[in-house]
């Protein structure tokens, strides 16, 4: 399979999670609309979702790997030190907490509305007449919390609300008047609440669910798929008698980061990126990385020399200080780098053993 090829596979499995998510989501909405209890709710979608994320991973990993891969492997495939199914009913439980947080705090949002509007109408003194009208705003400290976090920041509903509310709040306004103003207003925030309430949710838990599954579910289709692809080609290029050398290339558009460095330094005296095969580092890099390893027949022949042990050193420090810092994560890390530290020790720390950077001969 060619890079182009993979490339077009992994688009194609993103895509395909990208819509079991949205179907996720509007299921998730409707069980919400219905009473279900968010966490409750989160659950029975992902177990949707577990089934399909296994069908299309399947289906992506046989392409790759030409042969039949199973939901049941994929659902065991190691992510990290879990299994994918674990790692997914993780992030369900997680995603769950959230969602509940979110619905709570909508729903006390409307809770303190009603509230106000209560104390509004039965305490006709809570301001002097002809001062001002109590502003709807989120930085206004004399309303209630969860409705200046909730609600108020979105235009939509603090416009309606302050709509709403504006009749309490009329100078000279006699039981009658006042009595029909808060019935008027109660209507009012029941409407805004069914209208743009509900849009206001469904933002909310746009970002709750589905951005943070999308995220999540995507990171591992394209780290683990892309793992799977250089492992393949980490040994063809190995049993490969004719190819001595390889070059790491990047993905177009890539960010700085680590894969600058793998892909710019020169260590061997064959140009930037560019290794003997067996001791050059193998991709993925970081999650989401799409580093491809390249042969160099027109280099067959050649004579590398020893690894350069300032080579690190020397491209770091022809980078500004911003740079070197995103390419290493931190300036700290850049000046260890500097200091002599290899840049593969400094990635390795603190992750999972299952994604240190390797080589291609191994490990």
């Amino acid at each position: 399979m060619t890079p182009e090829q993979e490339a077009a596979l992994l688009a194609a499995t993103v895509a395909g999670l990208d819509a079991e998510l949205r179907d996720a989501m509007d299921a998730l909405v409707v069980l919400i609309r219905d009473g279900t209890p968010p966490r409750e709710a989160v659950t029975q979608v992902i177990a949707g979702f577990q089934g399909a994320m296994a069908e299309i991973m399947a289906t992506a990993f046989s392409g790759l790997l030409a042969q039949s891969v199973g939901t049941a492997d994929v659902m065991a495939m190691a992510v990290g030190a879990v299994s994918l199914s674990i790692r997914l009913w993780s992030e369900s439980a997680t995603t769950g907490e959230i969602v509940q947080g979110v619905v709570s705090r909508h729903t006390q949002g409307w809770i303190d509305a009603r509230a106000l509007a209560l104390q509004l109408f039965e305490g006709y003194s809570f301001r002097e007449p002809g001062a001002e009208p109590l502003k709807m705003s989120p930085q206004n400290p004399k309303l209630p919390r969860y409705m200046r976090e909730a609600l108020l920041p979105d235009s939509a509903v603090r416009d309606g609300m302050t709509r709403a509310l504006a009749q309490l709040q009329v100078d000279g306004l006699k039981t009658g008047a006042l009595r029909a103003a808060y019935s008027e207003a109660l209507a009012a925030l029941d409407s805004l609440e069914g209208a743009d309430g509900q849009a206001l949710l469904e933002k909310r838990l746009q970002v709750a669910f589905y951005e943070r599954m999308r995220y999540f579910a995507s990171r591992i289709a394209r780290t683990e798929l892309h793992r799977a692809y250089s492992d393949a080609e980490a040994l063809r290029l190995m049993l490969d008698p004719d190819v001595e050398f390889v070059q790491i290339r990047r993905a177009p558009g890539g960010e700085v980061c680590i894969c600058t460095l793998m892909a710019g330094r020169d260590l061997y005296g064959l140009g930037p990126g560019v290794y003997p095969k067996a001791v050059a580092p193998k991709p993925p890099f970081h999650p989401h990385c799409r580093c491809v390893m390249s042969p160099r027949l027109d280099l067959t022949g050649r004579t590398a020399k020893e690894r350069d042990p300032e080579g690190d050193a020397y491209f770091i420090n022809r980078l500004n200080e911003s740079v070197a810092g995103r390419v290493m994560g931190s300036r700290a890390k850049a000046e260890a780098v500097l200091r002599g530290v290899s840049p593969e020790s400094i990635a390795n720390a603190g992750r999972d053993p299952a994604y240190y950077i390797g080589t291609v001969g191994g490990p």
